[in-house]
């Protein structure tokens, strides 16, 4: 194979294109790599993959499929990189080292929040032992065995109550999930919060800031919405994710399946435009203007399932998503690269080795305290 061969065998692997030999070979190869960062030139990627190629030349039988992410620091270098302008990484001498080693143990987020109820009272759900964390108006709410909080019990009626809101709140490097009260289930991604009412009246409304994923339990009688910055959405019987940072420059809201109304923020729910999102679209709201179109589906929400995906994304992109996982500042020293990154990593993955991943595209990191700088 010669240099563009390898880099179009490599493509094809990463985009599932690859004929069964040709996974057999990649595979193989890969499998025959240390338990270290790759370092390869373009020269010794071909002799191995020769070898490799001699090794199985009579391979008769389907090649069986191997789970080779989880050990990111290999398996990423050679197929998410190749995607992110990776050839460089067959060009040149070894990475450089991030100088910080603090970034071998700056560890991933985690199950981490903190809520609030209607009296003030806040409560470590981090610290919090299993089981009733609160009895109050004659609801319990408590939590489970997987981390879940869960309301059960029928909160004391009246428009007194009805008012009566719960906040929960992720920090940066924290996720959870909670059950509320009509049994409609959110995950919080990182610094995200949601606030809803102890006790639900025909219009079931919560607010969210930053990423969450929704299971409603449909009601026709009583909608189920939830506002945002810059949308509104409404449930018609749905799995939505909705994104809607701050720091990012849009707001979107994916549908997984069933069906939601989205409208802009402030808009006259009975008389505004309402944009009816069908499985598989996005509603992407940026400067008041909000556009509906086709997405993948699974890259809106592989981070509720444990993987940070990215699909044509720009490093800035992905720092904002590391340092909210992370729990890190990020600063920005030289002219803005214009590589963007395809690929999968598991959240659990250390920041040292995501790191090592994306200085393949000739992006180099330090690790100052709390704050990653990166350099172009």
């Amino acid at each position: 194979m010669d240099n563009q061969e390898i880099i179009k065998l490599l493509e094809r692997y990463y985009l599932g294109q690859c004929t069964e030999q040709e996974k057999a070979w990649v595979e193989t190869w890969y499998l025959k790599q240390p338990e270290k960062p790759l370092n390869h030139s373009i020269e010794e990627l071909t002799k191995d993959l020769d070898e490799v190629e001699q090794h199985l030349i009579h391979y008769i039988r389907p090649a069986k499929r191997i789970s080779i992410w989880p050990r990111v620091a290999v398996a990423a270098a050679v197929l998410f990189a190749f995607i992110a302008g990776a050839y460089f990484l067959f060009q040149r001498q070894a990475p450089k080292t991030i100088r910080d080693q603090t970034a071998g143990v700056i560890t991933p987020g985690g199950n981490k929040a903190t809520l609030k109820l209607a009296d003030g009272q806040q409560i470590s759900l981090t610290d919090a032992a299993m089981g009733t964390i609160s009895e109050k108006g004659g609801q319990t709410i408590k939590k489970t065995s997987d981390g879940t909080i869960a309301y059960q019990g029928n909160s004391s009626s009246g428009e007194a109550r009805a008012q009566a809101f719960n906040t929960i709140t992720t920090p940066r490097g924290g996720q959870w999930s909670v059950v509320l009260p009509d049994g409609t289930k959110v995950k919080l991604d990182a610094a995200s919060s949601i606030t809803y009412p102890v006790s639900f009246g025909k219009v079931r409304q919560v607010e969210v800031a930053g990423q969450a994923y929704f299971e409603v339990v449909h009601n026709a009688s009583w909608p189920f919405r939830v506002t945002t910055k810059d949308q509104v959405i409404e449930d018609i019987g749905t799995a939505f994710n909705v994104n809607a940072y701050g720091d990012e420059p849009a707001t979107k809201t994916v549908l997984v399946e069933g069906a939601v109304d989205v409208f802009n923020s402030g808009a006259d729910l009975s008389k505004g435009t309402r944009l009816r999102l069908k499985p598989g679209l996005q509603a992407l709201t940026q400067n008041h203007q909000t556009t509906v179109s086709a997405v993948n589906t699974g890259d809106a929400i592989a981070w509720k399932d444990g993987y940070f995906r990215f699909s044509d994304e720009n490093i800035e992109s992905i720092m904002r998503k590391l340092s909210r996982w992370y729990d890190l500042d990020v600063e920005y020293q030289g002219n803005s690269s214009q590589v963007s990154f395809n690929g999968e990593i598991p959240r659990n993955t250390s920041l040292s080795e995501v790191l090592k991943v994306l200085e393949a595209a000739k992006i180099h990191f330090s690790i100052e305290g709390k704050k990653i700088i990166v350099k172009y």
